[in-house]
């Protein structure tokens, strides 16, 4: 039995150690080169894990992958991979969902590769407990384009969270819609629509109880094609319709900010400028708390996920070749934006995802193969 040693927290002192129990490691037999990450996630017990992703080839050809591991075995229950459907051009994985029985997966999809002329529809996928796929549904809408923002799973059925774009000749157009499926698929009413602006594609977003939690861009309901967007917001929206709350801190689009939401719908950004980072936290009740600005080694930041009560990130080091930029997987306190590098394992990290103090990760070796990577039981700390 591996030895660790755990933290013990009272009248405010803390004695914490870190453990040594080792990651448990499972090789994928896939390649970083032919094989994209777009989405990994856990299961409500904590014990699977699903990771969706693209598989391409050199003459630009893609096809979607879908795996299921059983985390407490550490074995790949099934792998599945399936084409962009109706004969269309791309396939952008954008969440995938494990239950006991199920996975489902919520997807946008490309009908043409030139982006002048593209459309993009929004589709979700259930698979059983062996991998096949039992429905496929098309969400439809009045727009040009939709997108999907997040979904989330209950016996009630399948919540899902997007935005929808318009354009004529001058203006684009943005409103965010919510709509609900059955298990089986099947649409349940006519979606909710607010014509009130929307998130662009690339922020962060989570389904919630009856909410969504989202940051990032924030697009203006109507705006002109020759004017910039340059609007950072977060924002809790009941998914029956409404605002709860909403918030605009003064950090901009750019230099290049990036969001996470963690499980409990605290948001949590991260802004680079130089190398200057700011964090920012935002919970549930949408108070910000006091933003934290200090020097950092790391610049662009790839992934955030909330871990215990703080949050950990996937960032690169500043380094004006980004050929000798490395990846690091950064444990941060909100409280004092302190940086501690998680040497979990020793393969470059090129995705994340957490469940409270459990988490997993995909790595990859010198030579380019991925592995899946996951805590024994969630308390592995960094040396």
């Amino acid at each position: 039995m591996s030895g660790k040693k755990f933290c013990w927290a009272a009248l405010g002192l803390a004695l914490c150690a870190s453990a040594q129990a080792a990651p448990q490691k499972l090789a994928l037999a896939l390649r970083d080169k032919s094989f994209s990450v777009y989405s990994m996630e856990f299961s409500a017990d904590g014990e699977q894990v699903c990771i969706a992703g693209v598989d391409h080839d050199d003459l630009g050809s893609s096809t979607g992958r879908l795996i299921s591991i059983d985390r407490g075995r550490n074995v790949i229950r099934w792998q599945k991979t399936f084409p962009v459907p109706d004969g269309y051009a791309g396939l952008f994985p954008v969440q995938c969902l494990p239950t006991n029985d199920r996975v489902y997966l919520l997807a946008n999809v490309d009908t043409k590769s030139s982006p002048p002329i593209t459309q993009t529809l929004t589709y979700v996928y259930s698979f059983d407990a062996q991998g096949i796929q039992l429905a496929r549904r098309r969400l439809v809408s009045p727009a040009r384009s939709q997108y999907g923002y997040a979904m989330d799973v209950t016996a009630d059925g399948i919540k899902v969270a997007g935005y929808l774009k318009n354009e004529d000749q001058d203006f684009e157009y943005y409103s965010v819609y919510t709509t609900v499926l059955n298990l089986a698929l099947q649409v349940q009413g006519e979606p909710v629509i607010r014509k009130t602006g929307a998130y662009l594609s690339g922020s962060g977003s989570r389904v919630v109880g009856d909410s969504l939690y989202a940051a990032g861009v924030f697009a203006p309901a109507k705006i002109a094609k020759d004017q910039v967007i340059d609007d950072f917001a977060a924002s809790r929206i009941r998914l029956a319709g409404g605002y709860a709350w909403s918030v605009h801190p003064q950090l901009g689009a750019r230099p290049a900010v990036s969001a996470g939401v963690a499980a409990d719908g605290t948001i949590h950004v991260l802004r680079n400028e130089g190398r200057s980072t700011t964090l920012l936290t935002v919970p549930p009740d949408g108070k910000p708390l006091p933003p934290r600005t200090y020097s950092s080694r790391y610049c662009d930041t790839r992934a955030i996920a909330g871990y215990g009560k703080g949050l950990i990130a996937l960032r690169e080091t500043c380094d004006d070749n980004a050929r000798r930029a490395t990846t690091a997987l950064l444990e941060i306190d909100p409280a004092s934006g302190k940086e501690t590098e998680l040497k979990w394992v020793d393969d470059q990290v090129v995705g994340v995802a957490t469940s409270g103090r459990l988490w997993s990760a995909i790595a990859k070796n010198p030579a380019g193969k991925l592995f899946f990577y996951s805590s024994e039981k969630g308390f592995l700390y960094a040396q």
